[in-house]
């Protein structure tokens, strides 16, 4: 089926096909797009009409693409590469420090570090909207979910620029309740009698590193488990057990302490990454910029090494 002959058709009508297509499913590709369910199905609904073809099969395991659904999604990614390009092309024009930009960023940076830092940037540039996108998924900025994403891997997209800004630093850490009830531990085989605060088990089963964190454990004492970075914090500041956190957010606080360092510290790398067409915007190269001298400037801080308040630096 050859999508170029329906000249009148929408390309956002399109874009709604493909993230069914690729989720498998009307609820996700809804959240993907921000809209609601029901104005999704109904333009489905109205692309199928117009199409005068069935594009979809419900099965229970989604909807899954019928052969005429498969042609059409073919033409239409060759559209939105168009589209895309075209989109990108004409934002690179914009020489102007207004208008909106999506920054797409992992949860404990985006809610814990990024709104102070973008306090200062609104102080510099009040022209500029950044619509945060707090999400440990990777934004696809191929498909503008995003403009600039921050990102703790590097990519290897070829028409994206990447630069490494620096590290965020994550340990092992135990409320002072929780430590003067069960113990402090002192070595790894210590671990075997303590509670642990976990990843939710998608993630324990994709990420190795947490896969050896929870085998430090008995699985009876994992009590606990959040997909959410700031879930598993605000339990282990209850006690619930120990947990690994984030060094620049769990070493402000008085309440946490951190625990054999020299075993247990998660190093990962930070990237700014943006569309190569897209550095050329100058409300795009505004944020990019000013986040890059913000993450080196604070790079003490994110890797766990600033030194607490009332603390001896330690030795070199």
């Amino acid at each position: 089926m050859n999508i170029s002959n329906h000249s009148k058709m929408d390309w956002s009508i399109l874009r709604d096909f493909i993230a069914v297509a690729e989720t498998g499913s009307l609820s996700q590709a809804a959240r993907r797009l921000r809209v609601s369910q029901p104005t999704l199905s109904r333009r489905i609904a109205q692309l199928e009409l117009q199409l005068k073809a069935q594009l979809f099969q419900r099965t229970p395991r989604g909807l899954l693409l019928t052969d005429a659904g498969e042609s059409v999604l073919a033409g239409a990614r060759r559209v939105e590469e168009e589209a895309l390009a075209i989109e990108r092309q004409a934002d690179a024009a914009q020489q102007t420090l207004t208008g909106t930009v999506r920054l797409s960023v992992t949860e404990m940076l985006g809610t814990m570090w990024l709104p102070k830092q973008l306090a200062a940037f609104h102080g510099k540039y009040p022209g500029v909207c950044v619509e945060v996108l707090v999400d440990n998924r990777a934004a696809n900025l191929m498909r503008r979910e995003a403009d600039i994403a921050m990102r703790l891997f590097r990519p290897d997209q070829p028409d994206l620029i990447a630069r490494h800004v620096g590290e965020v630093v994550m340990g092992l850490y135990g409320s002072r309740d929780y430590l003067a009830r069960e113990g402090t531990p002192t070595t790894v085989a210590h671990l075997r009698h303590h509670f642990l605060v976990g990843f939710d088990e998608g993630m324990g089963t994709r990420n190795k590193d947490v896969q050896r964190l929870e085998r430090c454990f008995m699985p009876e004492k994992i009590v606990h488990r959040s997909s959410s970075f700031i879930g598993q914090l605000h339990a282990t500041q209850q006690g619930i057990g120990l947990g690994v956190h984030d060094c620049f957010i769990a070493d402000s606080d008085p309440n946490l302490q951190r625990l054999m360092p020299d075993q247990f510290e998660h190093r990962m790398e930070v990237w700014l990454v943006t569309h190569a067409d897209m550095r050329r915007s100058a409300r795009i190269r505004a944020v990019y910029d000013f986040l890059a001298a913000a993450l080196v400037a604070d790079h003490a801080r994110l890797t766990g090494r600033a030194v607490k308040k009332g603390a001896k630096p330690k030795a070199a």
